[in-house]
């Protein structure tokens, strides 16, 4: 980078490839060296089974409490479902073993 007109001379700036990179990274890029590149996707490996590892602890952990809480509730006398089937409908205005009053159809209409 260095110009020369009569009488007037330009700085030359040295300029590093890491600041193209950092600076245009969409017109510049840095190459990673075979070694680089190599350890890069190893470590990528490792994280990957580490990560699996943990997701599979994670759910064997869940699984235990799921079972820990099952017995509890039934433990408790019976499971959840009999007792959303004992519960009842409360109905403002009604009685509470009255049976619903007979409603007639209306006479007269004709068609659906």
């Amino acid at each position: 980078f260095f110009r020369y007109q009569p009488g007037v001379q330009s700085c030359v700036t040295a300029v590093e490839g890491e600041w193209l990179a950092e600076l245009g990274p969409m017109f510049f890029s840095i190459k990673e060296s075979y070694e680089s590149a190599l350890k890069r996707r190893q470590r990528e490996r490792a994280d990957a089974v580490k990560m699996e590892k943990e997701m599979q602890k994670k759910e064997h952990e869940e699984e235990k409490q799921r079972e820990r809480e099952k017995r509890a509730s039934e433990a408790r006398g019976g499971s959840s479902s009999s007792l959303r089937r004992a519960s009842a409908v409360a109905t403002p205005g009604r009685l509470a073993n009255a049976t619903p009053k007979f409603m007639p159809k209306k006479r007269g209409r004709i068609g659906l």
